[in-house]
């Protein structure tokens, strides 16, 4: 029995509860994205990963590091953000870049020299280099996993893309790799691409996983409560979070919509927010709404990029034309 199912089997299930007999919809939906990542890591590729807002990367990926670190075969990782090069200088940038490379090489870190790039491609080398040297010298396979890539100055998002794929191209047999690199960022950055990388998106929680992360936060609940909170998040994993937080604080589980939304807290207002900006063009409002009022509808393009880079809508899976859906039914209850 896995850690999901240990934690589902403590629900507390009333006898009153038309849906005790109902299993929970969806299982390990967002566990599928972390198979793919380490599957792709494990072969010392490199993997972009995109991160729509509000699907908390951060404690994602330092649970991926965690699982790969302690698996057969095992893979050590070094997790970082980016987040801290907002409105840096390109220089800047580098500096960190390259740092973080280095202290790939553990122990023995001390034996690479940094110098500060003169240029682009003075940095773009610099990365092929140094990526080459900690590959001679680390003691097992390892990953760089930075996220908030969209914090980096293009250019040297950029020049850290060309940087790996020199690298890669001077190593192809991924056998005598010992060192990969993950991207993880927006969905909205078109250079965030590491030479053409397999792109993995991380998925919100599946119904059960949403479920499990709410008992972990606030204990047993009522079945019908605890399916019907983790519905109305869409499991989306900042509104998970928020509103396990808000059901711990206050004892229990909400029973309507209007507590539900309480428990959000701040994430409510970043969503209003977010409507109020697309809003702004009033066909892309007006296609919100429509999402809202008719459920799914076959993508269209022009109006839907908007919506998905704000993170209130997503793509469903489907036969045939590509459909998107508002992202959670509290999405829908907030739009006024």
């Amino acid at each position: 029995m896995n850690r999901l199912q240990r934690r589902l089997s403590t629900h507390k299930v009333h006898r009153d509860d038309p849906d005790a007999a109902q299993p929970l919809l969806e299982v390990a939906v967002r566990e599928r994205s972390a198979r793919r990542v380490r599957a792709h890591l494990r072969r010392m590729e490199a993997v972009v990963l995109l991160t729509p807002r509000w699907s908390r990367p951060q404690a994602f990926l330092e649970g991926l590091a965690m699982d790969l670190a302690v698996s057969r075969p095992s893979l050590s990782c070094r997790t970082a953000s980016f987040r801290h090069l907002k409105g840096r200088p390109l220089t800047e940038a580098w500096r960190s870049a390259l740092g973080l490379i280095r202290q790939l090489a553990g122990p023995r870190a001390g034996e690479l020299q940094l110098a500060v790039p003169s240029g682009r491609q003075g940095f773009r080398h610099a990365v092929s280099a140094l990526m080459g040297r900690v590959n001679e010298l680390v003691p097992a396979p390892t990953a760089l996993i930075g996220h908030g890539a969209e914090y980096l100055p293009l250019e040297a998002l950029e020049d850290l893309s060309l940087g790996w794929l020199d690298f890669a191209e001077a190593h192809p047999d991924r056998s005598e790799r010992r060192v990969t690199l993950m991207l993880a960022g927006c969905v909205d950055v078109p250079l965030l691409d590491l030479g053409g990388a397999p792109r993995v998106t991380l998925t919100d929680y599946g119904e059960a996983e949403a479920a499990a992360a709410l008992v972990g936060q606030t204990g047993p609940a009522v079945r019908m409560l605890l399916e019907g909170a983790a519905r109305f998040t869409g499991g989306v994993p900042a509104m998970v979070h928020a509103l396990g937080e808000g059901a711990r604080r206050i004892g229990a589980i909400p029973r309507s919509q209007s507590g539900l939304i309480r428990t959000l807290g701040p994430i409510a207002d970043e969503v209003r927010g977010a409507v109020d900006i697309v809003a702004a063009d009033s066909r892309v409002a007006d296609r919100l709404d429509q999402l809202h009022r008719e459920g799914p509808s076959a993508e269209e393009p022009a109006l839907d990029a908007p919506l998905l880079t704000a993170g209130l809508v997503r793509r469903i899976r489907s036969p045939g034309t590509p459909q998107v859906a508002l992202r959670a039914p509290a999405i829908g209850q907030l739009l006024g």
